[in-house]
Protein backbone atom coordinates (compact mmCIF):
# COMPACT_ATOMS: atom_id res chain seq x y z
CA UNK A 1 0.00 0.00 0.00
CA UNK A 2 1.39 3.75 -1.12
CA UNK A 3 1.05 5.93 1.63
CA UNK A 4 0.41 9.31 -0.01
CA UNK A 5 0.67 12.41 2.61
CA UNK A 6 0.90 15.65 2.06
CA UNK A 7 3.05 18.21 3.62
CA UNK A 8 1.87 20.18 6.12
CA UNK A 9 1.00 23.78 5.12
CA UNK A 10 2.44 25.37 8.29
CA UNK A 11 6.02 26.89 8.34
CA UNK A 12 8.20 24.69 10.09
CA UNK A 13 11.27 27.24 10.24
CA UNK A 14 9.73 29.49 12.11
CA UNK A 15 7.81 27.48 13.97
CA UNK A 16 11.24 25.88 14.87
CA UNK A 17 13.03 28.99 15.48
CA UNK A 18 10.25 30.19 18.14
CA UNK A 19 9.53 26.82 20.00
CA UNK A 20 13.05 26.42 21.82
CA UNK A 21 14.57 25.76 25.51
CA UNK A 22 15.11 29.39 26.68
CA UNK A 23 12.08 30.91 26.18
CA UNK A 24 10.02 27.66 27.56
CA UNK A 25 12.17 27.75 30.70
CA UNK A 26 11.53 31.53 30.94
CA UNK A 27 7.51 31.27 30.45
CA UNK A 28 7.41 28.63 32.92
CA UNK A 29 10.32 30.73 35.68
CA UNK A 30 7.55 33.78 34.80
CA UNK A 31 4.74 31.39 36.43
CA UNK A 32 6.50 30.29 39.01
CA UNK A 33 7.55 33.63 40.13
CA UNK A 34 3.85 34.80 40.77
CA UNK A 35 3.17 31.91 42.75
CA UNK A 36 6.41 33.19 44.74
CA UNK A 37 4.95 36.35 45.25
CA UNK A 38 1.66 34.81 46.26
CA UNK A 39 2.84 32.48 49.07
CA UNK A 40 5.63 35.01 50.57
CA UNK A 41 3.20 38.16 50.10
CA UNK A 42 -0.44 37.72 50.32
CA UNK A 43 -0.13 34.97 53.80
CA UNK A 44 -3.12 38.16 55.00
CA UNK A 45 -5.75 37.92 51.98
CA UNK A 46 -9.08 36.91 52.70
CA UNK A 47 -10.20 33.31 52.07
CA UNK A 48 -12.35 34.70 48.68
CA UNK A 49 -8.66 35.57 47.72
CA UNK A 50 -7.02 32.53 48.77
CA UNK A 51 -9.66 30.78 46.47
CA UNK A 52 -9.93 32.93 43.47
CA UNK A 53 -5.86 32.98 43.30
CA UNK A 54 -5.60 29.14 44.46
CA UNK A 55 -8.43 28.56 41.07
CA UNK A 56 -5.74 30.25 38.52
CA UNK A 57 -2.77 28.35 40.01
CA UNK A 58 -4.64 25.51 39.15
CA UNK A 59 -5.67 26.41 35.87
CA UNK A 60 -2.00 27.48 35.11
CA UNK A 61 -0.64 24.46 36.48
CA UNK A 62 -2.61 22.34 34.36
CA UNK A 63 -1.73 24.05 31.21
CA UNK A 64 1.89 24.42 32.19
CA UNK A 65 1.74 20.10 32.16
CA UNK A 66 -0.17 20.61 28.58
CA UNK A 67 2.44 22.53 27.41
CA UNK A 68 5.39 20.85 28.52
CA UNK A 69 3.79 17.52 26.96
CA UNK A 70 3.47 19.26 23.57
CA UNK A 71 6.90 20.88 24.04
CA UNK A 72 8.53 17.49 24.84
CA UNK A 73 6.90 15.27 21.73
CA UNK A 74 7.71 18.03 19.54
CA UNK A 75 11.01 18.00 20.76
CA UNK A 76 11.34 14.33 21.00
CA UNK A 77 10.46 13.78 16.76
CA UNK A 78 13.79 15.78 15.98
CA UNK A 79 15.49 12.79 17.36
CA UNK A 80 13.37 10.30 15.29
CA UNK A 81 14.26 9.55 11.15
CA UNK A 82 12.35 12.39 9.39
CA UNK A 83 9.67 10.65 7.40
CA UNK A 84 6.74 12.35 5.59
CA UNK A 85 3.84 11.71 8.40
CA UNK A 86 6.77 13.19 10.86
CA UNK A 87 7.28 16.44 8.45
CA UNK A 88 3.36 16.81 8.40
CA UNK A 89 2.31 16.41 12.20
CA UNK A 90 5.31 18.09 13.94
CA UNK A 91 4.38 21.61 13.30
CA UNK A 92 0.62 20.75 14.56
CA UNK A 93 2.67 19.99 17.73
CA UNK A 94 4.77 23.09 17.77
CA UNK A 95 1.95 25.39 16.84
CA UNK A 96 -0.50 23.31 20.03
CA UNK A 97 2.58 24.62 22.30
CA UNK A 98 3.49 28.05 20.94
CA UNK A 99 -0.47 28.79 21.68
CA UNK A 100 -0.24 27.13 24.82
CA UNK A 101 2.62 28.98 25.69
CA UNK A 102 0.90 32.55 24.68
CA UNK A 103 -2.06 31.01 26.81
CA UNK A 104 0.08 31.02 29.72
CA UNK A 105 2.10 33.69 29.45
CA UNK A 106 -1.34 35.95 29.35
CA UNK A 107 -2.30 34.21 32.39
CA UNK A 108 0.91 34.75 34.12
CA UNK A 109 0.67 38.37 33.44
CA UNK A 110 -3.74 38.47 34.65
CA UNK A 111 -2.45 36.70 37.52
CA UNK A 112 0.59 39.51 38.41
CA UNK A 113 -1.81 42.59 38.13
CA UNK A 114 -4.35 41.03 40.61
CA UNK A 115 -1.14 40.33 43.33
CA UNK A 116 -0.29 43.81 42.35
CA UNK A 117 -4.41 44.86 43.61
CA UNK A 118 -4.83 42.50 46.25
CA UNK A 119 -1.34 43.22 47.43
CA UNK A 120 -3.10 47.29 48.26
CA UNK A 121 -6.45 45.77 49.15
CA UNK A 122 -5.86 43.05 51.22
CA UNK A 123 -9.86 42.45 52.54
CA UNK A 124 -12.07 44.43 50.00
CA UNK A 125 -12.62 43.79 46.57
CA UNK A 126 -10.90 45.18 43.60
CA UNK A 127 -12.20 46.03 40.31
CA UNK A 128 -11.71 43.76 37.63
CA UNK A 129 -12.10 46.41 35.08
CA UNK A 130 -8.71 47.47 34.24
CA UNK A 131 -7.14 43.42 34.86
CA UNK A 132 -10.19 42.57 31.86
CA UNK A 133 -8.59 45.48 29.86
CA UNK A 134 -4.98 44.85 30.18
CA UNK A 135 -5.79 40.69 29.33
CA UNK A 136 -7.58 41.87 26.35
CA UNK A 137 -5.03 44.12 25.01
CA UNK A 138 -2.21 41.48 25.94
CA UNK A 139 -4.29 38.88 24.31
CA UNK A 140 -4.32 40.90 20.57
CA UNK A 141 -0.87 42.52 20.84
CA UNK A 142 0.38 38.51 21.47
CA UNK A 143 -2.09 36.95 18.63
CA UNK A 144 -1.03 39.88 16.43
CA UNK A 145 2.59 38.94 16.98
CA UNK A 146 1.91 35.29 16.46
CA UNK A 147 0.35 35.72 13.09
CA UNK A 148 3.02 38.05 12.04
CA UNK A 149 6.18 36.16 13.06
CA UNK A 150 4.72 32.23 12.16
CA UNK A 151 2.37 32.85 9.40
CA UNK A 152 3.85 36.65 7.68
CA UNK A 153 0.30 38.41 8.22
CA UNK A 154 0.63 42.28 7.81
CA UNK A 155 -1.31 43.58 10.40
CA UNK A 156 -0.79 47.79 9.34
CA UNK A 157 -2.60 47.24 5.61
CA UNK A 158 -5.70 45.01 7.07
CA UNK A 159 -6.37 47.40 10.02
CA UNK A 160 -6.19 50.32 7.26
CA UNK A 161 -8.42 48.70 4.92
CA UNK A 162 -10.87 48.20 8.20
CA UNK A 163 -10.62 51.71 8.94
CA UNK A 164 -14.61 52.13 7.67
CA UNK A 165 -15.87 49.29 9.49
CA UNK A 166 -14.24 50.89 12.56
CA UNK A 167 -16.07 54.12 12.51
CA UNK A 168 -19.39 52.30 11.61
CA UNK A 169 -18.71 50.03 14.61
CA UNK A 170 -17.48 53.07 16.91
CA UNK A 171 -21.15 54.88 16.14
CA UNK A 172 -22.69 51.53 17.07
CA UNK A 173 -21.10 51.23 19.85
CA UNK A 174 -20.68 55.32 21.03
CA UNK A 175 -22.88 54.30 24.59
CA UNK A 176 -20.81 51.29 25.29
CA UNK A 177 -17.76 52.92 24.36
CA UNK A 178 -18.59 55.54 26.53
CA UNK A 179 -19.27 53.81 29.61
CA UNK A 180 -16.01 51.84 28.51
CA UNK A 181 -14.12 54.68 28.65
CA UNK A 182 -15.48 56.20 31.79
CA UNK A 183 -15.02 53.30 34.18
CA UNK A 184 -11.61 53.67 32.89
CA UNK A 185 -11.30 57.14 33.83
CA UNK A 186 -13.18 55.96 37.54
CA UNK A 187 -10.40 53.92 38.10
CA UNK A 188 -7.63 55.95 37.29
CA UNK A 189 -8.44 59.16 39.30
CA UNK A 190 -10.47 56.65 41.81
CA UNK A 191 -12.95 58.72 43.60
CA UNK A 192 -14.45 55.66 45.06
CA UNK A 193 -12.99 52.13 45.34
CA UNK A 194 -14.88 48.86 45.74
CA UNK A 195 -16.12 48.70 49.54
CA UNK A 196 -17.10 53.14 50.07
CA UNK A 197 -20.29 53.67 50.98
CA UNK A 198 -21.04 56.98 48.63
CA UNK A 199 -23.86 59.49 47.27
CA UNK A 200 -24.59 60.17 43.88
CA UNK A 201 -26.39 63.16 42.54
CA UNK A 202 -27.10 63.70 38.82
CA UNK A 203 -29.50 66.52 38.46
CA UNK A 204 -32.59 65.34 40.41
CA UNK A 205 -31.74 61.85 40.50
CA UNK A 206 -30.03 60.93 43.99
CA UNK A 207 -28.18 57.39 45.13
CA UNK A 208 -26.75 56.31 48.12
CA UNK A 209 -24.94 52.91 48.50
CA UNK A 210 -21.90 51.15 48.78
CA UNK A 211 -20.13 50.33 45.81
CA UNK A 212 -20.34 46.36 45.19
CA UNK A 213 -18.43 46.26 41.87
CA UNK A 214 -17.38 48.21 39.26
CA UNK A 215 -17.90 46.61 35.34
CA UNK A 216 -16.86 48.08 32.00
CA UNK A 217 -20.47 49.08 31.76
CA UNK A 218 -21.44 50.08 34.98
CA UNK A 219 -21.22 50.66 38.91
CA UNK A 220 -23.02 48.53 41.07
CA UNK A 221 -24.33 49.53 44.70
CA UNK A 222 -25.71 47.67 47.20
CA UNK A 223 -28.50 50.40 48.50
CA UNK A 224 -29.60 50.60 52.21
CA UNK A 225 -32.22 48.49 52.01
CA UNK A 226 -29.70 45.88 50.64
CA UNK A 227 -31.11 46.29 46.63
CA UNK A 228 -28.85 46.84 43.89
CA UNK A 229 -28.44 49.24 42.12
CA UNK A 230 -26.35 49.72 38.53
CA UNK A 231 -25.21 53.05 37.23
CA UNK A 232 -23.65 53.75 34.03
CA UNK A 233 -20.50 54.74 34.41
CA UNK A 234 -20.96 57.81 31.68
CA UNK A 235 -23.60 58.60 33.90
CA UNK A 236 -21.09 58.59 37.22
CA UNK A 237 -18.20 60.33 36.03
CA UNK A 238 -20.77 63.35 35.29
CA UNK A 239 -21.90 63.22 38.69
CA UNK A 240 -21.02 64.82 41.93
CA UNK A 241 -20.24 62.05 44.33
CA UNK A 242 -19.28 61.99 47.99
CA UNK A 243 -17.48 59.40 49.37
CA UNK A 244 -18.26 58.84 53.20
CA UNK A 245 -15.44 56.31 53.53
CA UNK A 246 -12.07 58.39 53.05
CA UNK A 247 -13.03 59.95 56.45
CA UNK A 248 -10.90 59.94 59.35
CA UNK A 249 -13.24 61.21 61.48
CA UNK A 250 -16.68 59.67 62.51
CA UNK A 251 -20.09 60.49 61.22
CA UNK A 252 -22.07 62.42 63.76
CA UNK A 253 -26.21 61.59 64.18
CA UNK A 254 -28.77 62.57 66.19
CA UNK A 255 -32.25 61.23 68.25
CA UNK A 256 -34.35 63.02 69.49
CA UNK A 257 -36.79 62.09 72.54
CA UNK A 258 -39.69 63.61 74.35
CA UNK A 259 -40.28 63.56 77.90
CA UNK A 260 -43.32 65.45 80.37
CA UNK A 261 -42.32 68.38 82.17
CA UNK A 262 -42.81 66.38 85.30
CA UNK A 263 -39.50 64.39 84.52
CA UNK A 264 -36.29 64.54 85.88
CA UNK A 265 -34.04 66.12 82.95
CA UNK A 266 -31.00 64.41 85.08
CA UNK A 267 -31.72 61.77 85.52
CA UNK A 268 -33.18 61.59 81.42
CA UNK A 269 -29.86 62.22 80.44
CA UNK A 270 -28.00 59.83 82.21
CA UNK A 271 -30.23 57.02 81.21
CA UNK A 272 -29.90 58.12 77.61
CA UNK A 273 -26.29 58.39 77.92
CA UNK A 274 -25.74 54.84 79.78
CA UNK A 275 -27.66 53.48 77.09
CA UNK A 276 -25.51 54.91 74.33
CA UNK A 277 -22.25 53.35 76.27
CA UNK A 278 -23.99 50.04 76.19
CA UNK A 279 -24.11 50.05 72.06
CA UNK A 280 -20.83 48.82 70.59
CA UNK A 281 -21.38 50.80 67.61
CA UNK A 282 -21.43 54.04 69.37
CA UNK A 283 -17.93 55.52 69.65
CA UNK A 284 -16.82 56.28 73.04
CA UNK A 285 -14.53 58.65 71.61
CA UNK A 286 -16.04 62.01 70.51
CA UNK A 287 -18.33 60.32 73.77
CA UNK A 288 -22.01 60.79 73.16
CA UNK A 289 -23.76 63.92 74.37
CA UNK A 290 -27.51 64.57 75.33
CA UNK A 291 -28.61 68.24 75.89
CA UNK A 292 -32.31 70.41 75.43
CA UNK A 293 -33.12 71.65 72.20
CA UNK A 294 -37.06 73.21 72.97
CA UNK A 295 -39.70 73.01 75.77
CA UNK A 296 -43.16 72.88 73.86
CA UNK A 297 -46.31 72.50 74.82
CA UNK A 298 -46.91 69.16 76.30
CA UNK A 299 -42.96 68.26 76.89
CA UNK A 300 -39.40 68.52 76.72
CA UNK A 301 -37.40 67.41 73.61
CA UNK A 302 -33.58 66.34 74.09
CA UNK A 303 -31.48 65.36 71.69
CA UNK A 304 -29.08 62.83 71.63
CA UNK A 305 -25.32 62.88 69.10
CA UNK A 306 -23.50 60.02 68.96
CA UNK A 307 -20.66 59.20 66.32
CA UNK A 308 -20.05 55.90 64.51
CA UNK A 309 -17.54 54.93 62.06
CA UNK A 310 -19.58 52.73 59.48
CA UNK A 311 -21.86 55.36 57.53
CA UNK A 312 -23.92 52.04 56.53
CA UNK A 313 -24.84 50.74 59.99
CA UNK A 314 -26.57 54.31 60.64
CA UNK A 315 -30.21 53.59 60.02
CA UNK A 316 -29.62 50.08 61.99
CA UNK A 317 -28.21 52.43 64.68
CA UNK A 318 -30.94 54.95 64.39
CA UNK A 319 -33.24 51.97 65.26
CA UNK A 320 -31.23 50.53 68.25
CA UNK A 321 -30.85 53.86 69.86
CA UNK A 322 -34.54 54.69 69.65
CA UNK A 323 -35.81 51.65 70.96
CA UNK A 324 -32.83 51.29 73.53
CA UNK A 325 -33.63 54.68 74.45
CA UNK A 326 -37.61 54.77 75.04
CA UNK A 327 -37.01 51.48 76.86
CA UNK A 328 -34.50 52.47 79.50
CA UNK A 329 -36.74 55.72 79.81
CA UNK A 330 -39.40 53.99 80.75
CA UNK A 331 -38.47 51.27 82.88
CA UNK A 332 -36.29 54.57 84.98
CA UNK A 333 -39.63 56.07 85.40
CA UNK A 334 -39.11 59.24 83.28
CA UNK A 335 -42.41 60.35 81.65
CA UNK A 336 -43.22 60.44 77.94
CA UNK A 337 -44.37 63.61 76.69
CA UNK A 338 -48.10 64.18 75.68
CA UNK A 339 -49.85 66.34 73.54
CA UNK A 340 -52.49 68.20 75.72
CA UNK A 341 -55.84 68.96 73.89
CA UNK A 342 -58.70 71.17 75.06
CA UNK A 343 -61.98 70.25 74.11
CA UNK A 344 -65.23 72.99 74.31
CA UNK A 345 -68.18 71.65 74.22
CA UNK A 346 -71.42 74.59 72.89
CA UNK A 347 -74.86 74.25 74.36
CA UNK A 348 -76.87 75.75 71.63
CA UNK A 349 -80.31 77.35 73.49
CA UNK A 350 -83.21 77.04 71.74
Amino acid sequence: MVEVMKESFLPANKIHELLQPEPALALIGLALSSWILYKFLLREVSSERHKNLGRHFAHLLGQILIFVGFFSAYSALDFLPSTRIIQFIQPYIGLGALILGATIFIKTLRVLILEYLFLGHMKVGVPLLLVNLFTLLASLIVGAWMLTEIFGLKIGPLLATSAIFSVVLGLALQDTLGNLFAGVSLQIDKPYEIGHWIEIQNGNQRWVGQVYEISWRSTVLIGLSDELMTIPNRMMSQAQISNFSIRTEPFARSQVFKVGYGADLNRARDTLLECCRNIPEIQSNPAPVVYITEAQDGGVTLKVAYFLQDYGSQFRLQDRVLSAGLKALEEAGVPASYQRHQVHTVQNSL
